[in-house]
């Protein structure tokens, strides 16, 4: 699978939803994206489980505060780079308030991790944003399929199986394959574009 800049495009729908106050169901479904995605990439930058949880809190802490300040500039790729930023720049805060961290990875460690640049340029931050969104939106969409459309998706898709290898397994024509990976992909572009407008989306 391949990255594209190009699909989806701008689908603000959630953060423009979590933007308005009143809104409480909203800011539920972002922390519930979100709070995971924060969380591992914390873990991965080597932070224990309680501090993983602070930063997550601080993280949305900022952001409730800032989100109605936030403009989308799609050439920029903006809230993927932004959330990216401000997780960075918490994580940098927690290692340099906790001297257990500079005992357990060496003052060069840590300088190494903090001078590293986040956000968009950032290889490890876009790959765990990518990937989480990604796994979430196939989550999501699963339930609206039945499950030999599901798997004809699937076989096509994920596992790369050519369209007449797959029909011969679902013992089904080739044209309803074709069909059948098409619905779950229209459908995968569009939770992936209401779940966040900017990401890169895995595609062929």
């Amino acid at each position: 699978m391949n990255y594209s800049s190009e699909w989806p495009s701008t689908h603000i729908s959630l953060l423009n939803r979590v933007r308005i106050p009143s809104d409480s169901e909203a800011w539920k479904e972002f922390v519930k994206i979100y709070g995971p995605l924060i969380y591992n990439y914390c873990r991965k930058s080597r932070l224990n489980d309680s501090d993983s949880e602070d930063v997550c809190q601080d993280v949305f802490r900022q952001i409730s505060s800032s989100l109605h300040t936030f403009e989308y500039n799609q050439k920029l790729g903006r809230f993927r780079s932004w959330l990216g930023t401000v997780t960075y720049h918490e994580i940098c805060r927690c290692f340099k308030k906790n001297k257990r961290y500079q005992n357990q990875t060496g003052s060069n460690g840590l300088q190494e991790f903090i001078y590293e640049q986040p956000g968009e340029i950032d290889a490890a931050w876009s790959d765990e944003f990518c990937g989480h969104i990604y796994q979430t939106a196939l989550e999501n969409i699963r339930s609206e399929f039945d499950e030999k459309t599901w798997k004809a998706f699937e076989l096509t898709w994920i596992m790369d199986k050519p369209p007449k290898e797959t029909a011969a397994e679902l013992k089904t024509e080739v044209p309803w394959v074709y069909k059948a990976k098409f619905l779950v992909q229209r459908k995968l572009k569009e939770e992936i574009q209401r779940l966040s407008f900017d990401s890169i989306v895995f595609q062929k």
